[in-house]
């Protein structure tokens, strides 16, 4: 079987207006409103998904009739309280087949991943592909994306089959503080502190720091296998300014104060799920930091300084693979996977081999586009019409030169 090989074509972010956000941020805080204005968010919201992809192509010069199939992840707000009316076969998947109708592509979403006919609820998407792309033949890998949330993965160097060599969880707040604070100093006038220079110039306040993280159950134990981002919310974070300002404390002592305990608790954490999770004495040999997080020198210095000399940091886009495109990747290839195993799998064909049952594999509901048809042929005439395996040996080509990056 050939190597399945990705190359990025173009990544790109687009700002959501203050016209959702204050909506948001308004429903949240009032309980007075109604159901109609809940439904009426709903939908500017996922029409921001539509039209962002729409001016995604735009800009990048891509034409959307190029596009075989989207992948997206969505809240699970997206599956209520839709006001738009979907008039297709689509019309039981919320967000997405609303995305699908604006777009007409072909749009693949909650992602799951099986063996056999059950679900492996350990295997996360994010670990599954973070060990498609991260495993090595003899290196012990993690990979750490600090966004709202920080996630890390342990990636062993094993067979890719075996799913117990790889584990990821959610370990608290990575940016959402951070971002909170910087648009609370700044009075909106900066939303971030990206490469962390605003708490550079300030005095970390360490009782505050250590009495935060001591006090939250779910920072003083090992993450649990899910984590909600709205455990990290602005409350949380204006609760941690307030005690901040009782102390007397400027805004750059703020900030840097919120840093560290961002990088102090990704640190326990990556500390924890090692003990409890792999041998005793398992140490990383390369650990690749991504995410927004991942530009923020503050936080990537301090793991630098406090992890053992004998790992080795990078930035993901050591492999080929932008950090701010790290989940767009994710997303892309969970998509290409489900597509893959749903179009195979022709009306008469036999049960599943034990080796399939066997094998993980990523399931995904599908809102189907209007090339679907066409598409399907493609990739029936492409595997003889018989059920293609996805390879798990995946190699990045890098935009510079177009070499492969060996693993």
């Amino acid at each position: 079987m050939r190597d399945l090989r990705l190359r990025g074509r173009q990544n790109d972010e687009q700002t959501i207006p203050s016209s959702i956000t204050d909506p948001i941020l308004n429903l949240l805080r009032e309980t007075h409103n109604g159901p109609t204005f809940g439904t009426r968010l709903n939908t500017q919201i996922v029409e921001l998904f539509a039209d962002g992809i729409k001016a995604f192509c735009s800009h990048h010069g891509i034409l959307l009739s190029t596009i075989d199939c989207v992948g997206t992840h969505t809240p699970s707000l997206s599956r209520y309280h839709t006001a738009t009316t979907v008039k297709t076969d689509n019309r039981s998947l919320g967000w997405n087949g609303i995305i699908q109708e604006k777009t007409g592509l072909t749009t693949i979403h909650d992602f799951t991943i099986m063996q056999g006919k059950v679900n492996r609820p350990l295997t996360t998407p994010v670990s599954y592909v973070d060990r498609v792309i991260l495993r090595h033949p003899v290196k012990f890998r993690a990979c750490l994306n600090i966004d709202d949330l920080s996630n890390i993965s342990f990636i062993s160097a094993s067979a890719p089959s075996d799913s117990k060599a790889t584990m990821s969880r959610n370990c608290g707040p990575g940016i959402l503080f951070i971002d909170y604070a910087t648009r609370y100093c700044t009075s909106n006038s900066q939303i971030d502190d990206r490469y962390g220079n605003f708490a550079a110039n300030g005095t970390i306040n360490h009782s505050i720091v250590d009495r935060f993280l001591n006090s939250h159950d779910y920072l003083a134990l090992t993450p649990p296998l899910h984590m909600a981002r709205e455990m990290f919310g602005d409350h949380e974070a204006q609760r941690l300014i307030d005690e901040c300002l009782f102390a007397n404390m400027c805004d750059a002592d703020i900030l840097a104060t919120i840093s560290r305990i961002t990088a102090q608790n990704i640190l326990q954490q990556y500390r924890r799920l090692l003990e409890a999770f792999f041998p005793g004495g398992q140490q990383v040999d390369e650990l690749f930091i991504c995410g927004p997080g991942s530009h923020n020198a503050n936080i990537v210095d301090y793991l630098e300084v406090e992890l053992p000399a004998s790992v080795i940091t990078k930035p993901l886009d050591d492999i080929g693979i932008p950090g701010d495109a790290n989940g767009a990747v994710c997303y892309a290839h969970l998509a290409m996977e489900a597509l893959v195993r749903q179009t195979t799998r022709v009306s008469g064909e036999s049960a599943e081999t034990q080796d399939e049952v066997e094998e993980e594999v990523v399931a995904a509901r599908i809102a189907r586009g209007e090339n679907w048809d066409a598409l399907v042929e493609r990739v029936r005439g492409y595997s003889g019409r018989k059920p293609l395996r996805v390879t798990k040996d995946v190699r990045i080509e890098r935009k510079s030169n177009g070499a492969a990056e060996g693993r």
